[in-house]
């Protein structure tokens, strides 16, 4: 299934790398002469963008600031409307939920109105009450338009896709050939089976998942993986504890709050049998400055990675103690690490974190889940970073493996004439040859 967007735009970070027609990335962008906010690979991009950006580009120049990202998409949203009132409609059929926000998040979208009628014709402008629904639907029904690799660089709406529901354990995926949105399936689906997709990030702990579902969408999610984990006899890997016994490390239920009076927790491994007695007070204390330590690193991030990796190595240690690998805080760290550590070419611990962060994956995701395949992808290009000389045969059939792994999965998610599948194709062409010298010499 393929959906264009009502209206799109490249966010704020991409503006002057990404076409605002097409979404192409990379290359000499033209920037529009006039209010030298939005940037084009082409002529003929500008033209086919002209008949929205006329509008925007006179206000972007009287105004003399760039809107940001969720502004100019409502202000794309208003002039198509002006341009095309019959097309609106695909924005009037969208849940609003507007009976159920609450006066709190009500009163910033009065403000963003004032903002918004400064950007549009006066023609395109809607009353204070329509306005006010307006931003409602799109606080429901907006996507961040995602590169390749899952890198959000837009956001748009998509009238048909908003209608497909949510699910923690979706058996599709959303992907995107530049600004053109691809549902695939990654799960058998049978007949009169409900096609879903995931709106937030399935790899948080339960209970988060479902408060950031409710606080932005209101429903009480009561999906598959939902209700298999509230059974106390299922362990949710995403909030786990490890196993305390050094030979084991299989996923223990967490102790409750000590809010509730529980000073110490006793649990049975699955696995190994063994009885694992946890101070809750103390481990509650560890990963409190475990967490701190996290909010220094990430402060440091911006000046220095030398500096701030010290922190994320702290924080990896007290969680490596007491976490399970699966566990979202464990995954977090990780993913900081490697950046970090590819930031700073060492690739020998970027690479042991990144193979780390495959087991995870794996556990997580099913084997057709896109964020495994781009996982498994990313790991074998740290592979390939080190030197030419320190890559010996068994490595070269390592890479190989991985990358043959990635894209059988990124055919299934992205296609087979995605950029993205295209990249690992050509990079296996490369590795295979290599391969072929090495065992030649």
């Amino acid at each position: 299934m393929e959906d264009m967007s009502y209206a799109s735009v490249v966010d704020d970070a991409n503006l002057s790398i990404i076409c605002s027609n097409c979404f192409m990335k990379g290359g000499k962008l033209l920037c529009c002469a006039n209010c030298k906010i939005v940037y084009y690979c082409s002529k003929e991009c500008q033209r086919n963008d002209w008949a929205i950006h006329q509008h925007e580009c006179k206000i972007f120049v009287k105004v003399q600031r760039k809107p940001p990202t969720s502004i100019r998409l409502i202000c794309r949203i208003l002039i198509r409307r002006m341009s095309d009132p019959a097309s609106f409609k695909e924005i009037e059929n969208l849940q609003s939920n507007r009976n159920l926000f609450k006066q709190e998040k009500i009163e910033p979208f009065v403000q963003m109105s004032m903002v918004v009628r400064e950007c549009v014709p006066k023609e395109a402008i809607l009353n204070s009450s329509d306005m006010i629904e307006l931003f409602c639907r799109f606080t429901e029904n907006s996507f961040s338009i995602m590169d390749g690799e899952m890198i959000p660089n837009g956001a748009a709406i998509y009238s048909n896709t908003s209608l497909i529901n949510h699910s923690c354990q979706p058996n599709c995926v959303v992907v995107f050939e530049k600004s053109k949105m691809m549902i695939r399936c990654i799960e058998p689906i049978m007949k009169d089976q409900e096609i879903t997709i995931n709106y937030i990030d399935v790899s948080q702990p339960g209970e988060e998942r479902r408060k950031e579902l409710q606080d932005r969408y209101y429903f009480i999610c009561k999906c598959e993986l939902c209700e298999y984990y509230k059974s106390k006899s299922h362990v949710d890997p995403r909030s786990a504890l490890r196993c305390q016994n050094p030979t084991c490390s299989n996923a223990i239920e967490p102790p409750e709050s000590l809010e509730l009076g529980v000073e110490e927790y006793t649990s049975t491994c699955s696995v190994c049998s063994k009885e694992i007695h946890y101070d809750v007070a103390d481990v509650e204390k560890r990963l409190s400055v475990a967490l701190e330590f996290f909010d220094k690193g990430t402060e440091l991030r911006d000046q220095d990675d030398r500096q701030a990796v010290t922190f994320f190595e702290q924080t990896f240690k007290i969680q490596q103690e007491l976490l399970y690998e699966a566990n979202y805080n464990m995954i977090r760290t990780r993913k900081t690490l490697v950046e970090i550590y590819c930031n700073l070419k060492d690739w020998k611990k970027a690479l042991d974190h990144s193979l780390k962060l495959i087991e995870s994956y794996r556990i997580l995701y099913s084997k057709s889940h896109p964020l495994l395949s781009l996982q498994i992808y990313s790991t074998a290009r740290i592979y390939l970073s080190f030197d030419y000389n320190d890559i010996k045969v068994k490595d070269l059939e390592k890479i190989d493996e991985l990358l043959r792994e990635a894209l059988k999965g990124l055919e299934i998610t992205h296609g087979y004439q995605h950029p993205i599948t295209k990249m690992v194709e050509m990079n296996l062409w490369d590795v295979e040859g290599e391969l072929g010298l090495k065992k030649g010499e």
